[in-house]
């Protein structure tokens, strides 16, 4: 038995190839697919499946990142990881978290924090938040205590022992691979010296670290916090909570437990996971003053775009400008809908009439 089977794979390039059609590295396995997906397969059956070179390159909004793209084999494999143990971690999640989950993300999250701020505070008391941010995240997610979460959720589950095997055979591998040893830059070296030392998988201790742009390493984040999700849940009971990657947001009527739980969230983040809090991002206010979150302002009457969303889409669209005929490239439309998605989400009549015009 394995989990290494032809289905599996194809199952996993499919997934693969809906995100990343048109890409050099997609394209280049295309032509010769099925020589590739056996290659592959028999590379994972016979434990010969080596990671490939990744893609580094800095985007700069909304804030300077490093991402590492892998190649388009190795995210295959991220596919089939991930599909064989979604459902696993899924029933162990809580249901405040909204990043990177089938029917979450970002909307759900405004929309149930909305939900919470227009409710207001019981009998009739103010409601505050306090907003809280984890400093420099995937940069110190810690390996050893990742996979730790990992091994002991895996080898708890039942499954037979050749599953578990070879599920932790490939987290071991994904877990632990430092993409800095085998990389190609884009974008020009100097890109490289905007990105924050503190933020950069090139500076530190390389026990510690995920790359931004996995799957695998959107996975592990809910994985890793899912310790966090509970203590705030089941130890602090907190049941008006939401968190999106490393924001989250903890609502409750008394200002003052809330001052508290700063301190508490710190240390247990300290003690078990080996984060810690952006003091610059920690935020309690009442609720009714609007909270920021994901792009949003949230206010109990009414949800307005965040301005330097609004900014920074203006100037996107001065840079591509109009051809000679007075149209848009068409390489600027998902970007374009991509935005005004975001901009329906909220009360935006007056803005989107302005960018009409």
């Amino acid at each position: 038995m394995t989990i290494f089977t032809a289905e599996n794979i194809y199952k996993a390039y499919n997934d693969c190839i809906k995100h990343k059609k048109n890409t050099a590295n997609a394209l280049k396995f295309e032509l010769n697919r099925e020589k590739n997906i056996f290659l592959l397969l028999s590379d994972l059956k016979e434990r010969k499946y080596k990671i490939s070179r990744h893609i580094c390159f800095v985007v700069t909004e909304p804030t300077a990142r490093e991402i590492f793209a892998a190649d388009f084999r190795d995210r295959i494999v991220h596919h089939i990881l991930y599909n064989e143990t979604k459902d696993l971690f899924e029933r162990k999640f809580v249901q405040e978290s909204y990043a990177n989950r089938d029917g979450k993300g970002t909307h759900r999250a405004v929309n149930k924090l909305r939900y919470h701020i227009t409710r207001g505070g019981k009998d009739g008391r103010k409601l505050y938040f306090l907003k809280m941010d984890i400093k420099g995240f995937f940069r110190n997610i810690d390996k050893n205590i990742l996979y730790k979460i990992i091994g002991k959720i895996i080898l708890e589950s039942g499954k037979d022992k050749w599953w578990k095997d070879e599920i932790l055979w490939l987290a071991k591998m994904i877990v632990f691979h430092d993409p800095t040893s085998n990389y190609i830059f884009k974008g020009g070296y100097k890109r490289r010296d905007i990105v924050p030392t503190e933020k950069s998988l090139f500076c530190g201790d390389n026990t510690k670290g995920l790359p931004i742009g996995n799957l695998t390493s959107q996975f592990f984040a809910n994985v890793y916090l899912d310790k966090l999700d509970h203590f705030v849940k089941d130890t602090l009971g907190f049941y008006r909570y939401v968190r999106y990657v490393d924001d989250f947001i903890i609502l409750d009527e008394d200002r003052e437990k809330l001052e508290e739980t700063i301190e508490k969230v710190n240390m247990f983040l300290s003690e078990e996971l080996k984060l810690k809090l952006s003091p610059k991002k920690v935020f309690l206010k009442q609720a009714s003053e609007g909270v920021d979150f994901l792009g949003y302002y949230i206010k109990p009457t009414h949800t307005l775009v965040r301005r330097r969303v609004v900014r920074r889409f203006k100037n996107k669209m001065y840079k591509i400008g109009k051809d000679e005929n007075g149209f848009l490239p068409v390489s600027s439309v998902s970007m374009i809908r991509s935005y005004l998605g975001h901009f329906e989400h909220a009360h935006s009549y007056n803005l989107m009439e302005k960018l009409k015009r």
